[in-house]
C-alpha cells in the first residue's frame, strides 16, 4: 500500500494520506473524506481503497491488506461493506390490472385539484395524520 497516515499538526485535526497514483505516479495527500474503504462483507483480509486522483482526475483503486484497512478507517476514511445482493422476489399483479379503465383528462384534472390541498397525503393513506 502507498498510503501512509501523516500525523497531525494539531490536536484534533484530520489526519491526511499521501498516496502516488498509479495512472500519472504523483504524489497527492488527501484528507479521510476523500477517500473510500471498500470491503467485501466476510472477507476480512483484504479491501480496496478509491480516490481520485488530484493531479490527473483519474479515479483510482489501490488494493489494501487487513492492517491498511484498519488504518486507513481508524483514521476516519469512510468505510463501506459489500454484499451480495439478495432481493426477494415482487408479488404477482393480479390479472385484473388489465380490465381497470384508462386513464381519462377528467381523472387527471381530479387528481390535479386532490394534489392541489395540503391534506392529499392524508387523504390518500387512511389513518395517516
Amino acid at each position: 500500500m502507498s498510503s501512509q497516515p501523516s500525523q497531525p499538526s494539531q490536536p484534533g485535526s484530520r489526519p491526511r494520506f499521501t498516496l502516488t497514483c498509479p495512472e500519472c505516479h504523483a504524489e497527492v495527500s488527501l484528507s479521510a473524506r476523500r477517500l473510500l474503504v471498500r470491503v467485501d462483507e466476510g472477507t476480512t483480509t483484504t479491501g480496496e481503497l478509491l480516490w481520485t486522483c488530484l493531479s490527473c482526475d483519474a479515479t483510482v483503486t489501490t488494493g489494501l491488506d487487513a492492517p491498511a484497512v484498519a488504518v486507513l478507517v481508524m483514521g476516519g476514511v469512510t468505510h463501506l461493506a459489500l454484499t451480495t445482493p439478495s432481493a426477494e422476489p415482487l408479488e404477482r399483479v393480479p390479472a385484473t390490472v388489465g380490465t381497470l379503465p384508462a386513464l381519462t383528462h377528467d381523472d387527471l384534472l381530479d387528481l390535479h385539484g386532490a394534489l392541489a390541498c395540503d391534506s392529499w397525503f392524508q387523504e390518500l393513506v387512511p389513518g395517516e395524520g
